[in-house]
């Protein structure tokens, strides 16, 4: 049996009372030895004010503890009303041989297994504790909101708590705090307080603040506030001089990847391995699984088969995200036999405890074609069972599924609301998407201004992404709605790059190297591009290749851009290898190669990338680069465009009029465009009519051709269903 749980600090913290919305956390209460939600243990006696202190922060600890367990499924309401008993029993905190009766409320009732998560439960516990005087207790309500995984990530809630706990002398809530000032979480940026912050308790020997500065310095790392590999390598290679394994696991993997040091794979990796080795880290599992898999952007030869492994290691010792990974991977077949139940089975038990990451991985997964059939009912129901535990994600997610995934009919009004939902909940992304569609007039009434006024509201507080999102419309320009403004656009990118945006950057440096928006300089564009592309960005890298591709730096470069591409499909970009197979099968001035240009494909495909399969399949229907096999062929297209991608319709329908495939066959073409038309292709309204104009395996019809070239012009253009024009 466990006994003890002391906690060292002494305060009595105060706040100011704010409603919980229904269904949620509480919020910070005003805090105080008088609150009546104290047990009454503590307010009877009047001991010693030491001995007294002893006694609650004991106590407190113990409501932490119990707090813990609501948070993470591992009670019930009967077995945590048995503990909260004992500890109201406990009324004599005089006397101090008492403070060895307040165990650890999983000695005192087990540990229940499959309980569902109470994060309402938890934080009211939490809040007690608070009350007590137990900073650690407001650096747990700070977590619940900062991390989201059972109720809704609040960043604005997060930084009171993190604050009230600094406030009390919390070494990890001054950290905290300086964190969130440096990145302009949930509080206003000010990045010069809070990097000072984090490098004082870094002076004073704090591993952990030695590893947030690497990350705040490190490219690629969320809020970066400026990218410098080489400090953030020293201060890492800090942390674990310190014994911190945090640290040694960053300096294993930039070592690995080639971040502000030469590149060593097998050194990298052997650091990591350590760490696993002599601590079973969970972290360096999932650290290691990440970088053969390609998610964290790394530079190691991709295998799935070691990923899974990894992750499997880590799910086995009951980490959370290993068991996301691996359930993720069983049911998508990736680096070990496909078993969509298996793994639907694993994500299903993380979602039933409440996590809101399982659930939303698991509306992923059920909205996936290309995995299974969509079981919409199922994903609507896992992402709405996210969004009820507060997780605003979930309903920008729900938004997508009827937006953006092409396996769902489209339901902009349904996409719309949503939104509007999510941008309620004060999510980032869903205010986003709330204003570009009003911006487009989709789902809801155009108002461009309105539209435009919520996203630069968003992009005044410093969002990257909303500058992003503000510059790319103002690039393209949006017909009818929009004019171009290569000007203004190029100025929102430099506003992210400013802010710390990578891809502010990349998109800045484009426009620098070809001369939109201002003045052309092509040395030092293509020097912001590189810069991010070094430091192992695989969209930089897309980009650069692109540039060298098609001639923007003054001459095409075919030779260096499939060397780029290269370095992205090795980050992980299957859509590089792609890129490189259009340049085998066009030619220029590298030969045309069709085998070389279907290898590609083929290997994009195998990687993920539906575009691949779309060439892999046209080219196999064609006998183009490979021997010709017209079923297979035009099976695979067909499945491109049922697990979403309506271009794949498109190309069935050329297809069936090339007379490569045999005969033209107007009525298959006509009912593949059909098909791609329903799905929001414009391109394919245009072939219909040409079809009809033509007479080309169907018998000419002007007034039905004129039809579909009056429907695509409606299709192409946003304001011709959006209402009445408004300048």
């Amino acid at each position: 049996m466990r006994i003890g749980w002391l906690l060292v600090a002494s305060v009595v913290v105060s706040g100011s009372a704010e409603a919980s919305p229904a269904g949620q956390a509480p919020t910070l209460p005003a805090l105080g030895f008088a609150s009546p939600d104290v047990p009454r243990a503590i307010q009877a006696a009047k001991p010693s004010e030491e001995s007294r202190d002893g006694f609650v922060l004991a106590l407190a600890a113990s409501y932490i503890a119990l707090g813990d367990l609501y948070r993470d499924g591992k009670t019930t309401a009967a077995a945590a009303e048995a503990a909260l008993a004992y500890y109201r029993g406990l009324d004599n905190p005089g006397r101090p041989a008492a403070i060895y009766a307040v165990i650890s409320p999983s000695d005192l009732i087990g540990v229940v297994k499959d309980a569902p998560a109470d994060p309402f439960a938890a934080s009211k516990l939490y809040l007690q504790a608070a009350n007590m005087g137990s900073s650690e207790a407001l650096m747990r309500l700070g977590d619940l909101y900062r991390e989201g995984r059972v109720v809704a990530a609040d960043a604005r809630r997060a930084y009171l708590f993190y604050d009230q706990a600094a406030k009390a002398g919390n070494a990890d809530g001054k950290l905290r705090v300086g964190e969130m000032l440096a990145r302009g979480q949930g509080v206003a940026r000010d990045t010069g307080k809070g990097l000072a912050m984090i490098a004082a308790l870094a002076d004073a020997g704090n591993p952990e603040a030695l590893v947030l500065l690497g990350d705040l310095y490190r490219p690629g790392a969320q809020g970066m506030v400026a990218m410098e590999p080489d400090k953030a390598l020293d201060y890492y290679r800090k942390a674990a001089s310190l014994g911190y394994d945090v640290g040694k696991l960053r300096v294993g993997e930039m070592t690995a990847t080639g971040q502000g040091t030469t590149q060593d794979v097998q050194a990298g990796l052997a650091m990591i391995e350590e760490v696993v080795a002599r601590t079973r880290n969970p972290a360096g599992l999932v650290l290691l699984g990440s970088l053969y898999s390609r998610t964290d952007g790394g530079v190691i030869a991709i295998d799935l088969g070691k990923a899974f492994g990894y992750f499997r290691r880590a799910a086995d010792s009951g980490d959370e995200t290993g068991i996301l990974r691996t359930g993720e991977m069983l049911a998508r077949g990736r680096g070990t036999a496909q078993s969509y139940q298996a793994g639907r089975a694993m994500l299903t038990g993380l979602a039933d405890h409440g996590d809101t990451f399982a659930l939303i991985a698991l509306g992923d997964l059920l909205s996936d074609a290309a995995v299974a059939p969509v079981d919409l009912a199922a994903a609507v129901t896992s992402y709405e069972k996210a969004a009820s535990l507060g997780h605003s994600d979930a309903l920008v997610r729900l938004g997508d599924l009827y937006s953006r995934n092409g396996a769902i009919a489209s339901d902009p009004p349904k996409a719309f609301a949503y939104y509007v939902r999510a941008s309620r909940a004060g999510n980032l992304a869903g205010k986003l998407r709330v204003g570009e569609m009003t911006v487009l007039g989709q789902g809801t009434d155009r108002n461009v201004a309105a539209g435009l006024a919520q996203m630069n509201a968003l992009a005044d507080e410093g969002d990257a992404n909303a500058m992003n999102l503000l510059g790319g419309l103002y690039q393209r320009g949006i017909g009818g709605l929009l004019p171009a403004n290569p000007v203004t656009a190029f100025d929102y990118f430099s506003k992210s790059a400013e802010a710390g945006s990578v891809m502010g950057a990349v998109r800045a440096g484009e426009m620098k190297v070809r001369g939109q928006g201002t003045s052309k300089d092509v040395v030092g564009g293509l020097q912001m591009v590189k810069t991010v592309a070094d430091a192992g960005n695989g969209e930089a890298l897309m980009s650069l290749a692109a540039l060298l591709a098609d001639g923007s730096t003054g001459k095409v470069d075919a030779t260096e851009a499939v060397l780029a591409y290269e370095k992205a499909a090795a980050l992980g970009r299957p859509d590089a290898l792609v890129r490189i197979g259009d340049i085998y099968r066009l030619g220029g001035t590298i030969p045309a190669d069709p085998a070389k240009a279907f290898d590609y494909y083929r290997r994009a495909g195998m990687a993920g990338d539906e575009t691949g399969r779309l060439r892999q399949g046209e080219m196999t229907a064609r006998g183009e680069g490979t021997r010709q096999d017209i079923p297979a062929g035009l099976e695979l297209v067909r499945q491109v465009g049922i697990a979403g991608d309506p271009y794949a319709y498109v190309v069935l329908g050329d297809l069936h009029l090339s007379g490569a495939v045999g005969p033209v066959d107007g009525a298959a073409a006509v009912a593949a465009y059909e098909n791609a038309a329903r799905k929001g292709r414009a391109d394919a309204l245009l072939r219909l009519g040409d079809l009809y104009r033509d007479g080309k395996g169907v018998p000419a019809d002007g007034g039905k051709a004129a039809e579909y070239y009056l429907k695509a012009v409606d299709a192409e253009n946003p304001a011709a269903s959006a209402g009445d024009v408004q300048n």
